[in-house]
């Protein structure tokens, strides 16, 4: 799937930045017209202080649009998504797409 090019470029940074294991989308909003006007992505780390990473995101990196970040470690994440009850599993694995993965 292509996404727009200012969000591309943000994940770009965003993996320069914090070398995360995986970044997903997982909310667009855009106007009736169908123009992209903000988005939610989800940053999973190896580890680290998750508040600390999801502010350094936001004082490092800009983007045109407004965006949110979500920020969780691996072992975070990987908890997380075994629970069907919790926002990692209904809001962000079911409802998102991976736009970078490390290798």
């Amino acid at each position: 799937m292509v996404y727009d090019d200012r969000i591309t470029k943000l994940c770009e940074e965003i993996a320069e930045l914090v070398r995360p294991v995986r970044i997903i989308i997982f909310n667009e909003k855009h106007t009736p017209a169908g123009e992209l006007i903000s988005f939610k992505l989800c940053v999973v780390v190896k580890e680290g202080e998750c508040i600390k990473t999801e502010q350094k995101i936001y004082l490092s990196l800009e983007c045109e649009l407004p965006f949110d970040v979500r920020v969780y470690t691996n072992e975070q994440w990987n908890n997380a998504i075994q629970d069907p009850e919790t926002f990692a599993y209904r809001g962000i694995l079911n409802g998102g797409v991976v736009l970078y993965e490390s290798e």
